[in-house]
This record gives C-alpha cells, sequence and structure tokens, in this order.
C-alpha cells in the first residue's frame, strides 16, 4: 500500500510539465494557475520537496531502524528486518529524488541561468549534488550525465559510476561557491525556506558538503585516506562555523503542514509504532548523557525505554521519539553543526595517524557543539567521563559514536557505519539476513524501463542486492 502524506510545503512542483504548456487560449489564462514558473516558485518547490520528501523521508526512516537509532515494531517482516525489496524503493528513486527534486533542480539551473539570476543557480546545483550522492551513496551506479535528457529522446540513460558522480558533486558545488558570490539580478529572500536568502550561508553549507564527501572516499579504491582528509580539513576551512549555520524547514502545528517525524511516528498517518530502539537508549543511559532528555520523551512510567519487540500498535512503556525532533511543529534539521568537528577530528585523526591535540581539540569542539544545539551548557563531567583515548583504533570508535549520537535520526551515521565499521551494531532478530544492508536494491521501474543499464551494473536484482557493497565502501 502506498501511503500518502501531505505537507503545507509538498508543492510537487513538476517544471517540465508546466513549461511545456502551449499558449493556446492565453487570452482566458487563469492567474492562479500560471502557465510560465518564474524561479522563486520552483526553489520554493525544490527545497520542500527535498526537505519532506529525502531528508525526512523513506531513507532516512529505514537507515535509522538498520543503524539501531529507532526501532520499526510492527509484525516481520519489514524493512526493520532488511526486508526492503525493487517495487519499496520506487517512490524515492523515480518520483521524489529524480522528479521531483532533481528534474526541478536542472530546469531552475536552466532558467536562472538565461534569466542572470545566479542565486538561484547557485542554491539548484547544491540541492542536485546533495539529492544525487543520497541516489548515488543508497544505490551505487546510477543515471546522472543523461538522466534529464527525456526531451532529447534519452529514455534509457546510461548509469554513470559511483566515482564519476562523485566527481560531478564536486562541481557542482565548486560551481555553486562561485554563482553564490557573483551579481545576481534577482535573489532568493522568504522563498528560500531554508536561509532566507542568506547566500553567505548557503555557501559555508556548499563547503561543508564538499569537506563531507571528500571524507566519504576515505576508503575509496585507488584513494588516500591521507589525500582524503586533507581535502576535507581545506573545504572546513571555509565552512559552516556554528549552530547558527545548521540549514533546517521550519514545519507547523496544523493540518497537512507538520514535521515528517510527527506525521511518519505521532500522529498515526502512517504508524505509532516506530520508537527509539533500545539498544541505543541504553548507549545513551550507559554514558549518562544528557541529550537523552531531547532525544526521547519519557514513557508512561516516566523513564526512558526502547524497543526491540513487535509492539504493533503505541505502547506506554516504550518512549516516543522525543518533541526535539517530532514535535508537530518542529523543525527537520538537514545537517547538524555538529558534523563539523567530528569531519575535522577525523580527518585530523587520518592524517596523522595518532590522537593529537587537533584530533582531541576537534572531538571536545563536536561534543560541545551538539550539547549547545540542545541548550546543554553543563557538560564538564560528561567531557572528563568520555576523555579520547590515547589508542588510535578506539579513539576512532569513541569518536564515531559520539558522531552517531550527534547525528541521531540523519542519514549520515549509515554512510558513516559503512565507511568505518563503527559505532559497533546489533543484527536485528528475526532479520531476514544475518549482517546490516549495505545499499538498496535498483527499483523496479528501473528493471522494467532501463533493464539493459541496470545489468551493466552488475548488481544483483531484489534483495540479494542488500549484502553487496558500493563502489566507495572499503571497509
Amino acid at each position: 500500500m502506498i501511503h500518502k502524506i501531505k505537507s503545507y510545503f509538498l508543492t510537487l512542483l513538476i517544471v517540465g510539465g508546466l513549461i511545456s504548456c502551449g499558449d493556446f487560449l492565453d487570452v482566458n489564462e487563469d492567474p492562479n494557475n500560471p502557465q510560465k514558473v518564474t524561479e522563486d516558485l520552483v526553489l520554493t518547490a525544490v527545497l520542500s520537496n527535498f526537505s519532506y520528501e529525502v531528508l525526512g523521508g523513506y531513507p532516512v526512516r529505514v537507515t535509522n531502524t538498520w543503524m539501531n537509532q529507532t526501532f520499526y515494531g510492527a509484525a516481520a517482516p519489514n524493512y526493520g528486518t532488511y526486508d526492503v525489496d525493487e517495487n519499496d524503493v520506487n517512490n524515492t528513486w523515480r518520483f521524489y529524488s529524480y522528479t521531483d527534486v532533481m528534474q526541478n533542480c536542472k530546469e531552475l539551473e536552466k532558467m536562472a541561468t538565461e534569466s542572470g539570476n545566479l542565486h538561484y543557480r547557485s542554491i539548484a546545483n547544491i540541492i542536485l549534488a546533495w539529492n544525487i550522492s543520497i541516489i548515488t551513496d543508497m544505490f551505487g551506479d546510477a543515471p546522472f550525465s543523461e538522466a534529464f535528457q527525456a526531451v532529447d529522446g534519452v529514455l534509457k540513460p546510461v548509469y554513470d559510476s559511483q566515482e564519476q558522480i562523485y566527481e560531478q558533486i564536486q562541481l557542482l558545488l565548486d560551481q555553486a561557491i562561485v554563482d553564490a558570490d557573483a551579481q545576481s539580478l534577482n535573489s532568493p529572500s522568504s522563498n528560500d525556506i531554508v536561509y532566507g536568502g542568506n547566500m553567505g550561508a548557503w555557501k559555508r553549507l556548499a563547503y561543508t558538503l564538499k569537506a563531507r564527501y571528500y571524507l566519504r572516499l576515505s576508503n575509496a579504491p585507488g584513494k588516500s585516506e591521507v589525500e582524503q582528509a586533507q581535502l576535507a580539513l581545506n573545504a572546513l576551512g571555509k565552512g559552516m562555523s556554528s549552530n547558527a549555520d545548521a540549514p533546517s524547514v521550519k514545519y507547523f502545528n496544523s493540518p497537512d503542514a507538520e514535521n515528517p517525524w510527527y506525521q511518519y511516528a505521532r500522529d498515526g498517518k502512517w504508524n505509532t509504532w516506530t520508537r527509539p530502539h533500545a539498544d541505543y537508549v541504553a548507549l545513551l543511559y550507559d554514558l549518562e548523557d544528557p541529550r537523552m532528555d531531547f532525544q526521547f520523551n519519557a514513557n508512561a512510567s516516566g523513564v526512558y525505554a526502547g524497543s526491540t519487540s513487535d509492539v504493533g500498535t503505541a505502547d506506554e512503556t516504550i518512549s516516543e521519539i522525543g518533541d526535539f525532533y517530532s514535535a508537530a511543529d518542529a523543525p527537520l534539521y538537514w545537517l547538524v553543526y555538529a558534523e563539523v568537528p567530528f569531519i575535522k577530528a577525523e580527518a585530523e585523526l587520518l592524517k596523522s595517524g595518532g590522537v593529537t591535540t587537533s584530533v582531541i581539540e576537534a572531538y571536545v569542539e563536536g561534543i560541545e557543539a551538539s550539547m549547545d544545539m540542545y541548550g546543554i551548557s553543563d557538560i564538564d563531567e560528561y567531557l572528563q567521563m568520555n576523555v579520547l583515548d590515547n589508542d588510535p583504533e578506539k579513539a576512532y570508535e569513541q569518536l564515531m559514536t559520539q558522531k552517531y549520537i550527534a547525528n541521531y535520526l540523519q542519514l549520515e551515521n549509515y554512510h558513516d557505519f559503512r565507511r568505518t565499521g563503527y559505532p559497533q551494531l546489533n543484527v536485528t532478530p528475526s532479520s531476514i539476513m544475518n549482517e546490516i544492508p549495505v545499499r538498496f536494491p535498483y527499483p523496479s521501474t528501473e528493471l522494467l524501463y532501463n533493464a539493459e543499464n541496470v545489468a551493466k551494473t552488475g548488481i544483483p536484482n531484489g534483495i540479494k542486492a542488500l549484502g553487496v557493497p558500493v563502489w566507495w565502501d572499503g571497509n
């Protein structure tokens, strides 16, 4: 069954179709249904769709169960027990990513280039780079160079290698940085629902994403982890500098305008049995971590309790995802600033091979930034209890575990886990595999309409694909 959740922002503006409308009877043109779409409308559509359908959608919900931060308490089999097949991923691939976000990004890029509104082009390229990174990180090789050429008759686009896609991602972000500084005839304002038209913030985000993606390739074939670490550090020098820089989209406590996690796990539009995972709750209790007060809601007994059983319906003995993330009017955090110092700490560790002062300082800054996001200030005792070990491997696990906590409900945890093996996680009981999946299978629509190019990837169809690492996963 396909469930539909509406959002106030979810305009589902398919630009290609709207622009192709002719001028027939334009004398009777309805001003509320315009034939020509402008950059400001397209921008809001792109940002809202990307936020709601992708960063607040299926990829994040699934991988957070695989990373044992949430538990999907329905009767097995389900995606919580790793049962994800070619039909389950169709919407994420075909409609949400390629159509609602990336096709609109390409149209916005074209419109902005023609009109000289280069700030719009900057944002379009950042979102395009981000969304294709999610597609390639989840599926591997994917259409990109020919993906948006249906109007030119390319109906079966070739699959670019993941290495080629990552090269294009960096180029898109480089162009976005140049455009953010360029003169723009018109610039975004309130139609930019992330930064309100602050191009300096978009530029810092682009540099931060560059650092993230450089580090992503630290174990990729033919790449040097030392060189990738240095590239990440270079980009971070111009990246986000505080929690104020973190991108998010605000939602509202009104019908069809609520936060995606609220709609998904709290009010019953989808379910009420997606709850914190018992392993994750236990981890925070073991660390005496004050972030529990924000990441979970207390159960009926006033304590935090996770789940690893099929509860099926709302269970008052199990905590809900915290209001900080799942209240109806909570913002959706696209990326948290704490990721930045943790990238720096890992990059310094990979570059030096030891637990240097730079590693320690960045590690502490990451914890401080995460606590500050919640308004937690008294953390001296916590820092003393979590001093970084002198042994590089033990320190690496500590660092990645703290990043995992800071990145609660973020897709990035899944990529970090595949790339580093940390944190160490238990396989879900009653699962269809004896290991955590390492990719999504290609969607059935591709197997139906682009089978020859899918076959060239060498990835098996359906659930069999889940155990095949993507190119950069050399862990």
